[in-house]
């Protein structure tokens, strides 16, 4: 009974705080669920993720399960992120269970990799710039 209970107490130690300790701050997760219970008791959308926002800043993690997930919503913080360290994100996988549920799929440049990115890339700037948008244009607004 005593090594079970340090085994609790372990990954209690561990689940809540070790795992947590050099990401963004944001809502606790339950073991195994992560913030689930959270994201499904609010009605499908991002209330739940302004929530958070406003909660804990532009930049916060949530877990779906035991996988952190860290989300910028900030266009400062993401163009400073995205662009000067674009490199270092590129490729990241997405859940495809949360794409497809607040996406409908892996669909669009945020999205996909590759060539289908580079393809949806490139009829996006083509769009942009026949309606006078160029990159520079987008980039002041």
């Amino acid at each position: 009974m005593i090594y079970f209970s340090a085994a609790v107490i372990l990954f209690l130690i561990y689940h809540f705080y070790w795992k947590r300790r050099h990401l963004p701050p944001g809502p606790v997760p339950l073991p195994i669920l992560g913030n689930l219970h959270t994201i499904l008791a609010h009605e499908p959308g991002y209330d739940v993720f302004e929530m958070w926002r406003k909660k804990y800043g532009p930049v916060y993690t949530y877990w779906i399960g035991t996988m952190p997930l860290v989300v910028v919503a900030d266009y400062e913080t993401m163009k400073e992120t995205f662009v000067r360290d674009g490199d270092a994100y590129f490729g990241k996988f997405t859940i495809e269970a949360v794409t497809t549920a607040y996406r409908g799929g892996r669909y669009g440049i945020l999205d996909t990799v590759g060539d289908f990115w580079r393809e949806h890339r490139r009829f996006a700037l083509h769009v942009f710039k026949d309606l006078g948008l160029s990159t520079n244009v987008m980039e002041q607004r």
